[in-house]
């Protein structure tokens, strides 16, 4: 999340006047010290501070909350709403679906609120990972093992191929599996609740908008022109970006200029 922490997340969030912040897997705190500094906002973390002690990271900012645990055990816990959730913790179905499950049921979003998802693309759009396998029901894992992936191959390669060490679905598709699965399910069930559009470079990024109490749409479709924009310049060693690369920060901020 760290990647789009400064390119998208903080801007969005400063564009949209958010002040209340959710971040749901926060790994050793390098995205939660980018938008930290953000004025007269406050972030709440959800992690189970497996890299890093985020709760003496941050026991000196006032306007850090750490909660040293579960997602799928703390949200149910929260009363108050947030502005903004940021969610890069465990990349699969089981989890992914059930935290939104929670945050929609428990109204934890404001309304006009925003979602970002870390994870959207390959390559755990369609295939689960699990940090820790036992922590998810057998009917929801799928078959894994801690070989590698390899970018249009479904199986996983036992010598080489990204993610070798982590516990990774056996197989890429099919039901119940994967981030942007359980964002496609879940908007399945609630679709006209939410809008979802995505930045597809570094694993992708997911934005899912909530339509209530949306105070700007002409400020939404600028965002959703701008990872129009992005994506085409996503596109490896794309001729136009390679030839003309001050043409990028331009557009950048034709389209978002107020």
């Amino acid at each position: 999340m760290k990647y789009w922490a400064s390119k998208v997340i903080e801007p969005y969030i400063q564009d949209f006047g958010y002040k209340s912040i959710c971040e749901i897997g926060a790994s050793d705190g390098k995205a939660t010290d980018k938008i930290c500094g953000l004025s007269n906002i406050h972030i709440s973390i959800i992690d189970p501070c497996f890299d890093v002690d985020l709760v003496q990271k941050y026991k000196h900012k006032n306007n850090i909350t750490v909660y040293n645990g579960l997602s799928l055990e703390i949200l149910p816990t929260m009363a108050k709403e947030f502005d903004c959730f940021l969610i890069d913790g465990d990349h699969n179905w089981y989890t992914v679906y059930h935290e939104l499950t929670t945050i929609h049921e428990r109204n934890l979003l404001t309304d006009g609120g925003t979602i970002f998802f870390h994870d959207v693309g390959w390559p755990y759009a369609k295939r689960d990972m699990y940090y820790q396998p036992d922590s998810i029901p057998k009917e929801y894992r799928h078959p894994f093992s801690t070989n590698g992936m390899i970018y249009g191959q479904s199986t996983l390669s036992p010598t080489h191929g990204r993610g070798r060490g982590l516990c990774n679905a056996e197989h890429e598709g099919g039901p119940k599996n994967g981030v942007l699965r359980a964002i496609e399910d879940f908007l399945d069930e609630r679709g006209n609740d939410y809008f979802l559009f995505r930045f597809t470079d570094e694993c992708g990024l997911g934005v899912l908008v909530k339509r209530s109490g949306l105070k700007s749409r002409s400020r939404l479709v600028k965002w959703f022109l701008f990872s129009r924009f992005w994506n085409v310049f996503a596109i490896p060693k794309t001729i136009i970006y390679r030839k003309f690369p001050n043409l990028y920060g331009f557009i950048k901020k034709l389209i978002l200029a107020q």
